[in-house]
């Protein structure tokens, strides 16, 4: 880890986004409900990850929308999970915006892609209206534990309670969309990333895969803006998750105390959302480890196999690499095919 040293302000702000888990825990284990903790501590996971980030000058507003999106779309997946059909063209649907959104505004792509994981995640755990209602609740109150943690650490700074009405929702969308422009290679791959998601969804069903999810997940992940980007990425993904499926396998089988499993997610937790900030762009290889023995650990925690858990992340996320590798390939090819015919067209001669 030393090759790859931690901003001191990283540091810290990894730091105060522990508290809000640590609260999480110790109310999961004090009621006995460690399931619904959970859920709650997903939902203060995710803001962890987006603490540095702002939207519009502050940070509040991107954590405050990205909470309210990942609570809906945690209830949208839970109530279109039971019908196949419309819970993946909804997921074709999350990713054809997410690829739009990567050449408007980063910190919406980045909302959207948080948005998109809690809806491919609830569709595994289907079930009532009332199921999903209390899901929403869960997650989206863990988002807002940690943003008053995060709140009382940043009250002097501009973390301020600054444009979150919606008429600045709605100037966001007006400014940002002016910014769009319909290129070839946008339009395409916007196509290809509808066709891919509606793809790896399918093949998981079809090889009856548990946890299916984290195809649609890696697929999204591995979708860059940027072509080389995006084929390093896929490779990082897979072999990051192997060996941190592995290993992480490895350390639970050593002791299956729930508080030893607590204590792995949090810690490995701690140092993905801490590191994630400088790692992204420097070893993706190294996050995605880390971010594989978080989920690992967490999954376990609830009283999963950590064999299956990892073996069935490992399967889905292969799947979703493919697929993705397939849509980047595609994508090229067709925008490439299309540039030489209109080149050819503007000079017949």
């Amino acid at each position: 880890m030393r090759f790859f040293p931690i901003p001191k302000q990283d540091l810290l702000l990894g730091l105060c986004c522990l508290p809000a888990l640590i609260a999480i825990w110790l109310a999961g284990f004090t009621f006995d409900r460690l399931p619904a903790a959970g859920l709650v501590a997903s939902g203060a996971l995710t803001l962890a990850f987006g603490a540095n980030k702002t939207w519009g000058g502050s940070s509040f507003s991107l954590l405050f929308t990205t909470t309210l999106g990942i609570a809906f779309s945690s209830w949208l997946g839970c109530v279109t999970g039971d019908i196949l059909p419309l819970y993946i063209l909804v997921a074709m649907l999350y990713a054809a915006v997410y690829v739009t959104m990567a050449n408007v505004d980063e910190s919406a792509w980045w909302m959207l892609l948080q948005w998109s994981i809690a809806y491919l995640v609830s569709g595994y755990y289907a079930g009532s209206l009332a199921h999903a209602t209390d899901r929403a609740m869960l997650v989206g109150s863990g988002g807002l534990i940690q943003i008053f943690f995060l709140y009382l650490v940043f009250r002097r700074y501009p973390f301020c309670l600054k444009d979150v009405w919606p008429r600045a929702w709605l100037r966001f969308l007006r400014v940002t969309t002016g910014k769009y422009k319909h290129k070839i290679h946008l339009q395409w791959s916007v196509f290809f990333a509808l066709l891919a998601m509606g793809l790896a969804l399918s093949a998981v069903e079809f090889f009856q895969l548990k946890n299916g999810y984290w195809a649609g997940m890696t697929l999204l992940i591995c979708l860059r803006n940027n072509y080389r980007d995006s084929l390093s990425r896929v490779r990082a993904r897979v072999s990051g998750t192997l060996l941190g499926s592995v290993t992480a396998a490895a350390l639970i089988d050593l002791c299956h105390s729930p508080l030893y499993l607590i204590g792995g997610f949090m810690l490995f937790g701690y140092l993905a959302f801490t590191w994630s900030y400088s790692l992204v762009a420097k070893s993706y290889f190294i996050l995605a480890l880390l971010v594989t023995m978080m989920v690992v650990f967490m999954i376990a925690s609830l009283g999963n196999s950590q064999l299956a858990v990892a073996t069935h992340r490992l399967e889905a996320t292969a799947i979703g690499g493919l697929f993705a590798l397939f849509a980047l390939v595609m994508a090229r090819l067709v925008t490439r095919k299309q540039i030489l015919l209109r080149r050819a067209g503007k000079n017949p001669g």
